[in-house]
């Protein structure tokens, strides 16, 4: 037994030893990483917006919270928040298809219901035309 409980407890120190070193370099890496990629997320959302109010002005800052949720869901992603990243873009896009519609008809004014058919539908509709 006390054979058998000085063994394991050598094997147990070489394996932290050894495994000492990797584990560094892997936390150190992934942390690194981390904070290169929460770098270009927010570079990405304010380049972003940097170019939208300069292209678009107050027509962008009006509807910008539809950007500004778009990477605050990437964000909530990134950390392992329960987000379907496939469904959130979709939502996105959706989202973002009704703003265009209404903006480039403003002649008219459309119920919620009316704006979330016309998302259902933007394959079947084309309501921008050849424009994807």
């Amino acid at each position: 037994d006390k054979l058998s409980q000085q063994s394991k407890l050598e094997f147990e120190n070489l394996v932290e030893e050894t495994s000492h070193f990797v584990r560094t370099t892997f936390v150190s890496r992934h942390k690194k990483f981390d904070e290169f990629f929460r770098e270009l997320l927010e570079n990405a959302e304010k380049s972003l917006n940097d170019m939208f109010v300069r292209t678009y002005g107050m027509l962008y800052m009006q509807n910008s919270e539809v950007f500004q949720d778009l990477f605050a869901e990437l964000k909530r992603y990134y950390t392992g928040g329960n987000v379907n990243l496939e469904e959130m873009l979709n939502d996105f896009w959706a989202r973002l298809l009704e703003r265009m519609f209404q903006l480039i008809n403003p002649q008219y004014h459309f119920s919620e219901d009316y704006l979330e058919c016309v998302s259902k539908y933007t394959d079947q509709l084309k309501p921008f035309g050849d424009v994807p």
